[in-house]
This record gives C-alpha cells, sequence and structure tokens, in this order.
C-alpha cells in the first residue's frame, strides 16, 4: 500500500476544516496551525508532503512561505489568497510556493492543484495565465530587445544587484559609462528608471518559471 500523501493546513478555523472536507480520502492532514509561527514550526516537525498555506495568515503568510521552503525545501508549498492578484501571486511565487489558488475553492479544484504540485508541476488559477503570459511578454521585451553585448552583460549585472561600481570593475569601464547604459536599457524597457527596470525582471521571472510548468487548477 502507497504511503497516503501528508498535508499541513496553515489558516484560519473555516478554511481548515474546509480544505479537511475536501481532501478526505485522498491525503492525511499532520498538522494544522492558525498562524506563521505555528506553521513554520509544524512544517520543521512534520515535514509534510505539501503546506496549505492562507495568504492573510496570522503573523504573514508570504513570510511564512519564505521560511517553510528554506528549511522544509522539500515540501510543495500552495498559497490560498483571499483575493487572487497577479502581483500577490508574483511574490508567493518568489517566496517558494509552487501553486496559489483562492479561499472559495471546490473540493475537486483543490484536490487537483495538490496533485499537480506533487509531481513539481505549479498549479494556478486558469484565470491568471494570461496574466502571467503578459509579465512574461514584459520580460522578453526587456531581455530579447535589440541589445548590444555590452548591454547584456550590464543588464546581466543588474539584474543580480550589483552596483553601479562593481559593475565598472567587472566590465573594465567607467561608472559613467555604466550609467550610460543604464540609461539606455530604462529607455528600451520603457520603463522610469533602474529600480523599474529590476522590478520589471523580478516580476516576470517567477511568471516564466510557473508557465512553463503550469497545471492549471481551476
Amino acid at each position: 500500500m502507497s504511503t497516503p500523501l501528508r498535508v499541513l493546513v496553515a489558516d484560519n478555523a473555516p478554511t481548515r476544516y474546509g480544505v479537511r472536507m475536501a481532501l478526505d480520502g485522498l491525503a492525511v492532514i499532520c498538522a494544522e496551525a492558525p498562524d506563521r509561527k505555528g506553521a513554520v514550526e509544524a512544517a520543521e516537525t512534520h515535514r509534510p508532503d505539501v503546506c496549505l498555506i492562507g495568504r492573510s495568515l496570522s503573523g504573514g503568510g508570504i513570510r511564512a512561505v519564505r521560511e517553510i521552503s528554506a528549511s522544509v525545501p522539500r515540501t510543495a508549498i500552495v498559497v490560498l489568497a483571499d483575493r487572487p492578484e497577479i502581483d500577490d501571486l508574483l511574490a508567493a511565487l518568489r517566496a517558494g510556493a509552487i501553486g496559489y489558488m483562492p479561499v472559495g475553492f471546490e473540493a475537486a479544484q483543490l484536490r487537483r492543484a495538490i496533485a499537480a504540485v506533487r509531481t513539481e508541476q505549479a498549479a494556478i488559477p486558469r484565470s491568471m495565465v494570461r496574466q502571467l503570459v503578459d509579465e512574461i511578454r514584459s520580460f522578453e521585451s526587456v531581455i530579447q530587445g535589440e541589445l548590444t553585448l555590452r548591454e547584456r552583460q550590464v543588464l546581466a549585472m543588474v539584474r543580480r544587484g550589483d552596483s553601479t561600481a562593481r559593475i565598472a570593475q567587472h566590465l573594465d569601464i567607467s561608472p559613467i559609462t555604466v550609467r550610460r547604459h543604464i540609461s539606455v536599457l530604462v529607455r528600451k524597457a520603457g520603463v522610469a528608471g533602474r529600480a523599474d527596470l529590476v522590478a520589471t525582471l523580478e516580476r516576470a521571472e517567477p511568471a516564466a518559471s510557473a508557465v512553463t510548468q503550469t497545471a492549471v487548477s481551476a
């Protein structure tokens, strides 16, 4: 007999009850928690196959995702969101989640999401796939645009978080030249400045990753 799927649920009491009902016969609820601290401690103790984490979890749902992902990297994390939004989805993916779905789920939706993340596929609502695709297109417009070799080198270091001085030293060019390249990149990307350029890259990277491994959950 195969080992039953073990799931940790961290959210408010009504949602935890709904999850128990939805997963009856599919998985064993190995632990429950009402807040971030309890969720992280339970994850580290029980090492569940899947963690269902409420976005509005007391103490911070996204913070809980980040901490559990770091301490229990083999667990698959699904965020249960009150009001699904693209920025929230991207934040969840950056923190380490592999699934994202609205709290008002149907049992079949949750069961499909659980099955997907256990096979290392991302599970996201069908209604949000187009938004993820738009994020990728924004990313591609920056990365695949008509950039010179030097601009690509500077962009790669900007994405990595290197300072202007560090970029100049590494590429053996002056800081003024680095700033000139960054200004060109900002113009080509159609953003307001360096911070917006970095933000565009950060937003799009998890979207690209999710779409390449998506199992639509609803």
